[in-house]
This record gives structure tokens, sequence and C-alpha cells, in this order.
């Protein structure tokens, strides 16, 4: 497509649609042109700042006219910080958004018409809800902040110590003051990418939403320090809501945030949490679902889908810390988990011991390769897919086609993915049945699925 417009032009466009990260979709000359922070029924003036051959980007300038929707943000760093897309947006639209990003996927994508997708599940109280915060380091004037990095930036957006993050809870909030003093007053180094050496890459903070144990995770290079140990006596002293204090070592040149060594300098490296009535350990390099309350409500409706009644087979297929697993083991006759990274595959085995749960088997390695053989051994009655981002693999969707399975419970946090391989599993003989959309992330534009297949 062939455009007259250049990087710096401003141009007047109307917004008919949102993308799927929450940016107000419009057409210019017969190209889309996206324009972050503009919603639908809107009139906006607009500067270019990337022109595409099908598509152009730009920046907002002025709203000429506004949508009803539109609320004012409540976070005042909203603009720069990037970790919210939505916070213009009133919460009610927000969910209707997300629910017609899933459709429009399921149709685009995976090329699947008639599928229901049910109203989007949110929460009473969209806010505070996450139970993890990743936290850059940087000196600033002398003085090391802790924040986030503005999109599309390695500049720290705002120092959290002086301005709290609204989607994270309370209790990280407070911890993240206390560190960033400790750590001025201990003079830890922050690590400088550039000339690759200082001590303090990241931090990431982690917090039990229903016991209150919290966990400081501070990543660092593998060079020495020395004050370690008083350092994180001290942390816990000053907040005593912090049960474990871990110092991951990453040695990574690039910036992967975690590294594979851990060493505990506090408690005892991991903390507990309860969900469905469960109790989990928790550690470092553990992944477990960001809130902690919608995920209460993914997991009821997964159970609902499973249609379990007491005696099926079923595997959880890139079950993490044995979440899920655990859940449907005390409504199924055996369940059996597998999982790449074996910290969570260890954490999976202790967690069934910790509930009692003697029905549940987990195994460690990718799911490509240990589902073929036992799907086949197994035969389950019901396969969950809880995927990465990327979804699955090809040799996943095939080895429940060629077992047979008569039902899937898919739980997916990318709309394309997911419909991607809907796609693939119409072919191979499944109907998509129901999708449930859940908040997880809400003022965000991300949107998690759960949803129940059938074998035709």
């Amino acid at each position: 497509m062939i455009t007259n417009l250049t990087v710096g032009d401003e141009v007047e466009v109307e917004i008919h649609g949102l993308g799927h990260f929450g940016e107000g979709v419009g057409r210019y000359q017969n190209l889309a042109i996206f324009v972050p922070g503009a919603l639908i029924g809107e009139k906006v003036r607009v500067r270019i700042n990337q022109v595409k051959k099908s598509f152009v980007r730009g920046t907002l300038v002025r709203i000429l006219k506004q949508a009803e929707a539109r609320i004012v943000p409540t976070c005042e760093s909203y603009q720069n910080c990037g970790g919210c897309q939505l916070q213009h947006l009133d919460y009610q639209e927000q969910l209707a958004h997300k629910r017609s990003v899933v459709e429009s996927a399921l149709q685009k994508i995976g090329g699947l018409s008639g599928v229901t997708v049910l109203p989007t599940l949110g929460m009473k109280n969209p806010w505070h809800y996450r139970n993890k915060v990743h936290l850059q380091v940087k000196e600033t004037k002398g003085k090391v902040k802790l924040g986030f990095y503005a999109e599309g930036s390695y500049e720290l957006v705002a120092g959290l110590a002086s301005q709290s993050c609204l989607l994270v809870q309370e209790e990280i909030n407070q911890i993240i003051v206390i560190l960033e003093e400790l750590i001025n007053e201990y003079n830890l180094t922050p690590y400088h990418w550039g000339e690759k050496k200082g001590l303090l890459r990241h931090v990431m903070i982690r917090r039990g939403f229903y016991t209150g144990q919290c966990m400081v995770v501070l990543i660092t290079s593998p060079e020495k320090w020395l004050t370690a140990k008083s350092f994180s006596q001290a942390l816990a002293t000053r907040q005593p809501k912090i049960a474990s204090v871990v110092r991951n070592i990453n040695s990574n040149p690039g910036r992967i945030v975690l590294g594979q060594k851990n060493e505990v300098l506090y408690g005892k490296g991991y903390i507990m949490d309860v969900l469905n009535g469960l109790r989990f350990n928790i550690s470092a390099n553990s992944f477990y679902q960001i809130n902690p309350l919608q995920t209460e409500v993914l997991y009821r409706k997964a159970m609902e889908f499973a249609q379990l009644q007491g005696h099926e087979r079923v595997i959880d297929a890139y079950c993490g810390i044995g979440t899920i697993a655990l859940y449907l083991a005390r409504y199924a006759g055996e369940v059996v988990g597998m999982e790449i990274v074996s910290a969570s595959v260890k954490d999976a085995k202790e967690n069934a011991q910790l509930n009692g749960l003697t029905n549940v088997k987990f195994f460690q390695g990718a799911v490509e390769k240990l589902l073929p053989s036992l799907a086949k051994e197994i035969k389950p009655q019901v396969v969950v897919l809880d995927p990465p981002r990327k979804g699955c693999e090809r040799e996943v969707l095939t080895a429940i086609s060629e077992a047979k399975v008569p039902r899937i419970v898919y739980v997916s946090c990318d709309p394309a993915t997911l419909a991607r391989d809907l796609g693939a599993l119409d072919k191979l003989g499944y109907q998509t049945m129901q999708v449930q959309p859940v908040d997880m992330f809400p003022w965000t534009g991300h949107v998690e699925c759960v949803l129940r297949i059938e074998r035709r």
C-alpha cells in the first residue's frame, strides 16, 4: 500500500476498534492506524511515529471527540509506565473488549465460527491484586532506585518507593520502601549492563495472599557479597511478614531475569499460600498465578468443564507446581502432571505430600516428549492444557488426538496462540464447546481463558 505519510506528520482519525492490547484502531488513506490511548468512537489528532507498508502507528496528540467510556486514569505514571494499557477505559467496557478480542481471534486466526464465548468474569475490586512484582534497579543522582522501566526503554519511569503501584498488593509496596532504604544503607551497587559489572541486577517480591508470607528474591551477578546475611536479617527485622530472602545468582550476560542457582539467606527458601483450600509451597523460580482471587474463579470453571465424577484418569500438561493437578485430584481417580521446570516438579511433589494427596504423580520433562507415551499408557478421560504464552507444540495436540481423549480443558493466557491451537484441534476431530474469558489482569490488555473441548 502506497502512502505519502511520513514520521512526524499529524492527521485526524476516527477510531472504530481496539487492538489486542487496547490501542485505538482507525483508518487513514486505506491504512490501519494504531493509536495507544484512543478509544472507540473518538476522533483524535495523531502524530505519526512509524510507517509500514500495511499500517502506521501514531501518538495521541489531542482528543477532538471524546468517548463516553473514557475515564481519568488513577495512576499518575500511567502515560509513561506501560504496565497498564487500559486505565483510561471504564472497567465494564474493558471486560466487554476482552471478550471481543477472544471472539475475533477464534474467527480470524482459528477459523472457528459459532463458538460460545461467555461474558468475561471480572473483579469486584480490580486493584492491588498482584502477588508478585519484578523490579528494575538503577542508580539515579547517587541513589539506587527500584521501579519499572518505561515501555520500550531502559529508563526508570518512577521510583516505587515514592509512588506505590496500584496493581501490586499493598504489603509488597511497603516492602519496596524498606528494601530501597536498605539497599542504599548497605551501598549495594546496581549491575551496569554495558560494563557487565556490579551486584544487584533485579529484585522480585512474592506474597502469599491468604497467609501474608512474603519472599524477597535478590537477583545478583556472581560477584562476592559479604554483607548478604546481615542485609537479609535487617530486611526481615524491619518487616516481620518476610518469611524468606533468597539470593538468585544469574551469570547470564543477557537480560533473562532469573538464574538457576539459589542461595537461601533467610528462612526456608519458600513461602506458603492457600488456593481453593489447598496449601502450596512456592519457591523463587516457581510459576504461580499472579492474581489469587481470579485464579480461584478460573480453576472452579476448569473443574466445571472437566465434568469429573470421581473415577477419571486426568493428565495435567504444563502443570507447574501442581495447582490445577492437585485441585482436580480431589475429584478424580488419578492425575498425572508433567512440567519441564525441575524446580516446579519438586515443588509439585512436595505440595502433593503437604495436602495428603496420594492419587497424583508428577514427571519432569518437555510435554511434547512425555505426553505421547503417557497418553497411550494412561488412556486419560480428560487432558488439561495450560501452556505458556507460545501455546502447545503440534506433537501435543496430535498425541491427544491419537489417544482419542474424550475431553480437553484448555487454560490460555494468549488468545492468538489459543485460536491457532483450536483450529488445529478442530481439524483433528475436536469441537470447542465453551470459552470462558477471565480477567486475571485488570487495567491491562491481557485476558485469560478456560475452555471446554469435546471429541466429536
